[in-house]
């Protein structure tokens, strides 16, 4: 018979247990769930759900608390979207509420064995579910999934089945690595948007003939806290929210993640004046952190080149064959290649009263995304 055990510390699961269900699903390994814990301001409270037979993890997923006390949420902010700024509505919130998946991130929600058959995931995934709204209904809280693709689709249907309400969460930026070289990057972009060869081009020599040199970092002991810094400075350009991460996290992030966390900067004049952080699993990437300092970059296009070509030039040395690149700035991204995947966010409230309004607004919530991102050519 199966065993459950539920953890509320990473540490307290086998890394290699764990991890063996992971594959390319970067923000739900191992690595990831512990630098959370780890460089999180006040980190929700987590709940590492294993489902084992014979000391062997089969099934496991992780969710958090997330209580009303903090002070931006994700799923406020997708949901009331500018209308949290209103008066009126100031004080409505969907939390408290767990929350399923990993945080800052996406990838699947469940993680199976790959021993295991198909009836037996679909069985698995009612026993994971279950244990969920169990633990929902002991902190009478709602229960929500954030960025769910098309790639769930079981899960997406039993949740349906379940009484989840569903809408469309924020896009996520993709490029699937279909070239041998920079060039042929280059070729590959230009057949949709001609003129995009000669402005990449461009952005490179103009940030070359600046004085910028974008390189590799390997050792982070000296330059973390500049490095945080320019993480902290970038989310204050764009964000009114706290940034919540601490200022251990590039050391943090090195000692979990190891080679696989590949770290850019952008120097000029021994400054460093931007870095960019990839984390790596597989033949997957993801584009995790960003930091500019944009006083000092002034307009030498040190973002084009840490985001975007660096770390295209160097896919083929590191086998990876797709590029996950956040969800914001889309049509700057397809320009460049990337395209962009629907994401869903599935809602149960905890009162059943709550069930009408919340039926009417997330009707009228999936029209007016669908409408807001109508401008996608694969949305």
């Amino acid at each position: 018979m199966n065993q459950v055990k539920i953890h509320n510390n990473i540490s307290e699961v086998g890394k290699e247990l764990w991890d063996s269900l992971t594959e390319n699903n970067i923000f739900m390994c191992y690595a990831w769930l512990k630098t959370f814990e780890e460089t999180t301001n006040n980190p929700p409270l987590p709940y590492y759900i294993t489902i084992l037979d014979d000391e062997k993890i089969i099934a496991a997923s992780v969710c958090y608390f997330d209580n009303k006390k903090e002070k931006s949420q994700f799923i406020d902010n997708v949901l009331l979207g500018r209308f949290k700024d209103f008066k009126w509505i100031k004080n409505l919130t969907f939390l408290p509420a767990v929350m399923c998946g990993s945080k800052r991130g996406y990838g699947t929600h469940f993680l199976f064995s790959q021993e295991i058959k198909k009836y037996e995931i679909i069985e698995l995934q009612d026993q994971l579910l279950d244990i969920i709204e169990n633990i929902a209904v002991k902190l009478n809280a709602s229960i929500y999934f954030s960025n769910i693709m098309n790639n769930e689709l079981s899960l997406m249907q039993l949740l349906t089945k379940r009484g989840y309400y569903k809408t469309i969460s924020l896009p996520l930026n993709y490029i699937d690595i279909n070239w041998s070289s920079f060039q042929d990057y280059k070729k590959y972009v230009s057949k949709e948007h001609p003129s995009m060869k000669k402005t990449i081009s461009r952005e490179i020599n103009k940030n070359r003939k600046s004085g910028v040199v974008i390189r590799q970092l390997q050792c982070v002991e000296e330059d973390w806290k500049r490095l945080f810094d320019l993480l902290e400075m970038n989310h204050q350009k764009y964000n009114s929210s706290l940034f919540n991460l601490k200022p251990n996290y590039f050391l943090k992030l090195k000692e979990n993640y190891g080679d696989n966390a590949i770290i850019f900067v952008a120097v000029k004049d021994s400054d460093i004046l931007g870095v960019s952080v990839e984390l790596r699993k597989d033949k997957v990437d993801v584009i995790a952190s960003l930091g500019i300092d944009h006083n000092s970059s002034q307009k030498d296009l040190t973002y084009f080149n840490i985001v975007f070509y660096e770390p295209i030039k160097k896919v083929h040395e590191y086998g990876i064959e797709k590029i996950y690149g956040g969800n914001a700035f889309y049509r700057m991204k397809n320009r460049r290649g990337y395209k962009t995947a629907e994401t869903y966010i599935f809602y149960k409230p905890n009162y059943k009263l709550r069930n009408y309004i919340i039926k009417v607004w997330f009707s009228i919530h999936y029209l007016w995304m669908k409408r807001k991102f109508s401008y996608l050519k694969n949305f």
